[in-house]
């Protein structure tokens, strides 16, 4: 593992504008989401856990929580929780798997970022889980300043997908989005266009300059994995293939099988954490 801390950098996964209906990006995915999304792994927790000083006290606010990847892990650091989200049913699966893990300190509320208010209550720390380029940013950040504690801290976690090209099998799933969906980056009904980077963002608010931080996990990906992931996303989702899904899956697991006999594909994933405290 190579563990980095700098305050600027390059990310082309950071910070897009999205055309088209914002509602669709995520439809039809949440169970997809749940089982391919994978929690963010010990090393990003730890980080935030000995930046932050957390130690069962305070409130978490984790904003766009998905199906749990954020809060989940970190429930045993906070007192209180409150998680959002924009989709019904990632909200759903996302108190069922708080109530199977038997984690009761937490509220979960379907509603967009942009609608957060001091009804909530205070927080110590605000996640953001791959989820920050889909909402207003600067609105959302100034909202999110005025419900922390002072010394609170916002944080935006992102992580390298498996459409960047940087391995053979990546290449083909490149090779393969563009062959079925085309040349441009979808994001549910719409595409994406690339914005600016979290942290320059972050810096036209409150909050001012944000400490980017890298963390360069090796991961082992099986075809299931890979196919459930691009099923969970705005980008391939079954709604995006539409008719198409079916003969698109069959022709990726050949491709992918050709590749690598065994089906396990090697990947290091670089998770980087955006953060900055009031």
């Amino acid at each position: 593992m190579v563990v980095t801390s700098r305050e600027d950098q390059s990310f082309v996964r950071q910070g897009f504008k999205i055309g088209g209906n914002e509602a669709d990006l995520f439809q039809g995915t949440a169970l997809y989401y749940a089982r391919y999304r994978r929690p963010y792994p010990t090393e990003v927790i730890n980080y935030l856990v000995e930046t932050f000083n957390l130690n069962g006290e305070g409130g978490l606010l984790d904003v766009g929580c998905g199906t749990g990847q954020v809060f989940l892990p970190l429930a045993s650091y906070f007192q209180e929780i409150v998680a959002i989200d924009a989709d019904t049913q990632m909200i759903a699966i996302a108190r069922q798997a708080a109530i199977e893990l038997a984690i009761d300190q937490v509220q979960l509320h379907q509603m967009r970022a942009e609608e957060l208010s001091e009804d909530f209550g205070m927080f110590r720390l605000a996640t953001f889980g791959a989820s920050f380029h889909w909402m207003d940013r600067l609105r959302v950040a100034n909202r999110v300043y005025d419900l922390l504690d002072d010394g609170g801290g916002i944080v935006a976690l992102a992580y390298t997908g498996i459409h960047e090209g940087k391995t053979e099998w990546e290449a083909i799933i490149c090779k393969m989005l563009e062959k079925w969906l085309g040349p441009k980056r979808r994001a549910g009904g719409g595409i994406y266009q690339q914005g600016e980077r979290h942290q320059t963002a972050l810096a036209q608010t409150r909050f001012g300059s944000a400490t980017v931080h890298d963390l360069n996990v090796d991961e082992v990906w099986t075809t299931d994995e890979i196919i459930g992931f691009l099923y969970s996303t705005s980008y391939a989702s079954k709604g995006v293939l539409g008719d198409q899904a079916e003969e698109f899956e069959a022709e990726l697991r050949e491709r992918l099988s050709r590749l690598q006999h065994d089906g396990l594909f090697h990947k290091s994933v670089e998770y980087t954490v955006i953060s900055s405290r009031k």
